[in-house]
């Protein structure tokens, strides 16, 4: 092992202090598989390269993370394609041939036949078709009693002669295949159906969930969602209007006093800060800011966001404020939000109920 802190597949990335795995820097190789800790040292030192080839008796696709064992073929099947260092054995039943990389079964000999009658004799044409071009071998058997009655022209005996039986047949066969198309469509109607009813039933479940305040994070993508598809919102014009000296007055005094977490408590006003915070505008001051002014560390604001599809940065501002100081309140927040230009957010914060 080069590495004493991270486990085989994983290597130590001193940026982020946390183990990252291989594949996350290295794409795959087929024929190949990493090296321990991907050749990486504790240090950040590479020791070794990232790859190694995989041993005899292993393969790699491409599609895996380490070498595998390649299979063997057993009886009654045989070995098709050998197994190499970037494909694994193929094996084929008896009866089938080995053709574009795949099994496929190996054609089989039909007979046809051909009853030509003339005046004087049957004749049997016996076609035996398969791979190869066909070859005619006619037999003659004479006809057992020729009579007037059983001559037929030599120009009507090559024409055929369909019986109602093979007509109703065809028409037998053409109806079968009409209602399999129908039974199939039906099915098809009623998995969609099923498809659809069950997305729906998740759907409201999960808005169920965002409107009982169960999951911050969920919150925080939905806001995100609903802030990009809004255009006319000018968070850059709010954030230097005329009300520059603060707009903390407008809080009602029993908000001002609340504690900081009814912010978190409130899941409309929370979804409205996060709308206009969370987003880097050019211009405009956002959660960075506001985690800076709360002593936040530049490596815990960008950790933060590099966890935004899954967690709204400034809900994980508040709920850290909220930790480290739970003495704090919606003023202290207003105060801050007004150093750093944002009287757009104080002015949302405005709207929390005076009965908090």
């Amino acid at each position: 092992m080069t590495s004493e802190i991270c486990i085989e597949g994983k290597f130590y990335n001193r940026s982020l202090r946390k183990c990252e795995l291989c594949e996350n820097n290295y794409e795959i190789k087929e024929g190949y598989e990493f090296s321990e800790n991907c050749g990486w040292s504790d240090e950040q030192q590479q020791t070794k390269t990232p790859y190694r080839a995989c041993r005899s008796g292993t393969f790699n696709d491409g599609s895996l993370v380490k070498c595998q064992k390649c299979r063997s073929c057993p009886p009654p099947q045989f070995t098709a394609s050998e197994c190499k260092t970037n494909s694994d054995a193929i094996c084929c039943k008896q009866g089938e041939q080995f053709s574009d990389g795949k099994c496929i079964p190996q054609p089989s000999q039909t007979t046809r036949m051909t009853v030509i009658t003339t005046a004087k004799s049957t004749v049997l044409i016996t076609r035996s078709v398969a791979s190869s071009s066909p070859t005619p071998s006619p037999q003659i058997f004479p006809d057992p009693s020729p009579s007037p009655e059983n001559y037929i022209p030599s120009t009507h005996s090559l024409m055929p002669n369909p019986s109602p039986s093979s007509t109703e047949g065809s028409r037998s066969h053409f109806i079968g295949i009409y209602a399999c198309f129908g039974i199939f469509s039906s099915f098809m109607l009623v998995c969609l159906f099923l498809f659809i009813r069950r997305r729906t039933k998740s759907f409201n479940k999960e808005l169920k969930k965002c409107c009982d305040g169960t999951s911050h994070e969920s919150l925080s993508k939905r806001g995100i969602t609903r802030y990009e598809q809004a255009i006319s919102y000018n968070i850059i014009n709010e954030g230097h209007n005329e009300h520059a000296t603060g707009l903390s007055h407008l809080l009602a005094p029993e908000v001002h006093g609340a504690p900081l977490k009814t912010v978190l408590n409130n899941l409309d006003v929370l979804e409205e800060l996060v709308l206009v915070l969370d987003p880097d505008i050019s211009g405009a001051k956002n959660t960075r800011h506001l985690a800076a002014q709360c002593s936040f560390s530049f490596a815990w604001i960008n950790y933060a966001y590099s966890m935004k599809d899954h967690k709204s940065p400034l809900v994980a501002v508040l709920e850290g404020v909220v930790t480290k100081n739970p003495d704090w309140t919606v003023g202290h927040l207003a105060e801050l939000l007004t150093a750093i230009g944002r009287n757009d957010a104080v002015e949302i914060l405005a709207k929390l109920p005076a009965g908090v």
